[in-house]
């Protein structure tokens, strides 16, 4: 929350760093707290091993 100067890490923490050390250089009271909420479970990728090899493109002659 804002007005509470209570900035959350959302995307970059680096960010929320900065601009909690840009309000307090105006005089403001502002905190940056860790977001400590794990992140989703990652989607399963396709294994590619075992696939056979791409065909060679043709040579242009």
């Amino acid at each position: 929350m804002l007005d509470g100067r209570e900035l959350y890490a959302g995307a970059q923490w680096t960010h929320v760093q900065r601009f909690a050390a840009a309000l307090q250089a105006r005089g403001q009271n502002a905190v940056a707290i860790r977001d400590e909420t794990p992140p989703p479970p990652r989607a399963p990728r396709a294994r590619l091993r075992g696939l056979p090899p791409r065909p060679t493109p043709p040579t242009g002659a």
